[in-house]
């Protein structure tokens, strides 16, 4: 044989002479079916298919034909081919689902023609030859797709980096020499200002945030969370079960920018206290507690006079609750129908905070002020 080193001249080497005289007609076959099949491949240019598809095909039967004839298993050298070939599909943009479905159909196309081969009289090969052809697809298919994955992560691990440090260098930028630096370092064009997003939960990847949202927008992982820079003014954001969104203002890039950002951290950490496990809130919401973010002073009087003292005493949790519902109504028989208690205890209750406090819900300076004091978030987030 001329391609293939024989060491069996029965009649599987034959049959591998009659497979490799009709070659190039068995891969414009596999050719045709892909583009038959499978959109991404009907989507490839003639050159496209001929330098970086079809090469693949022609080795797989040349490959395992070699296997069969020479008696032996697949080559580390050969292995690392497909795996190759898998990188270099993920380079082109094309779905893993689409590569194994084109291996499925180069598979069958092969396979027919390994049949077509076969005299009559010795179908009898069939049977030996079935098993090892799948052997070898399975796994040839397999390093293949180990060897995209992996190239894929290692993207992924890429584009998530370098997301990261593009926002890391816009927020630390001093002025706008830097946030032009910054523009020509990672080759992109910075808008005059940003919103800050703040997406908190896993059911959305930042890849589908990012299309979501203008173009222009700027993501990346910041702790747990998504943190989006979106150029312009924002729109209400889409709302999803088991996520929170925060918003800020428009603040322009550098310092004024980070302030923002924080800012929305800070508000997200308040959220989270205040038991806002989803939903969407923007810079107008929890007004009453942003009004103590920035002031830890402040902060910490209004929890040693309300948090601490009403915690401490009233461990049962019906004294907060019964105070939460009346400085929400303002109505003591209100409070007494949602709490599902006499009138009366509502009044006692509302009395305990007072003696334990100094404030009393019922006079409206006091009652302020126990707002401000229950709307604290936890005390490592004050």
């Amino acid at each position: 044989m001329s391609t293939l080193r024989a060491v069996r001249n029965d009649g599987v080497g034959a049959l591998a002479e009659r497979v490799l005289a009709d070659l190039d007609a068995v891969v414009a076959r596999m050719g045709q079916s892909y583009r038959g099949e499978i959109p991404e491949y009907a989507a490839l240019t003639d050159g496209q298919l001929a330098r970086e598809v079809l090469p693949v095909s022609r080795q797989l039967i040349t490959t395992f034909l070699s296997c069969v004839v020479e008696a032996r298993q697949l080559t580390a050298r050969e292995l690392e081919f497909f795996a190759e070939s898998g990188r270099q599909r993920l380079v082109m943009g094309m779905p893993l689902e689409s590569v194994l479905h084109a291996y499925r159909i180069a598979g069958r196309e092969a396979w027919t023609a390994m049949v077509d081969a076969v005299p009559a009289g010795e179908t009898g090969l069939l049977a030996d030859l079935g098993t090892r052809w799948m052997d070898i697809v399975d796994r040839s298919s397999s390093v293949l797709a180990q060897a995209y994955v992996a190239a894929s992560h290692e993207r992924l691990r890429h584009v998530d980096s370098r997301r990261r440090e593009l926002i890391e260098a816009l927020l630390s930028a001093d002025d706008a020499a830097e946030v032009a630096a910054v523009s020509l370092r990672f080759s992109t064009v910075l808008a005059p200002a940003y919103v800050p997003v703040l997406v908190h939960g896993s059911a959305v990847g930042i890849d589908a945030l990012l299309q979501e949202h203008p173009a222009g927008t700027l993501g990346g992982h910041r702790g747990d969370r998504v943190l989006l820079l979106v150029p312009r003014r924002l729109e209400v954001p889409r709302r999803r079960a088991g996520v929170l969104v925060c918003s800020g203002r428009p603040a322009a890039c550098g310092t004024a920018l980070l302030d923002e950002v924080q800012h929305v951290e800070r508000l997200l950490l308040t959220a989270l206290a205040e038991g806002h496990a989803e939903g969407v809130l923007g810079p107008d919401d929890l007004l009453v507690e942003q009004l103590l973010l920035g002031n830890s002073r402040v902060a910490g009087a209004l929890r040693r006079r309300v948090l601490d003292l009403l915690v401490r005493r009233d461990p049962s949790g019906a004294v907060v609750g019964t105070l939460r519902v009346y400085l929400e109504t303002g109505s003591v028989p209100e409070t007494a129908r949602r709490e599902l208690v006499h009138a009366n205890t509502v009044g006692y209750r509302l009395g305990r905070v007072r003696d334990l406090t100094g404030l009393d819900p019922r006079v409206p300076r006091d009652a302020a002020l126990l707002v401000l004091g229950l709307g604290l978030p936890e005390e490592s987030s004050a």
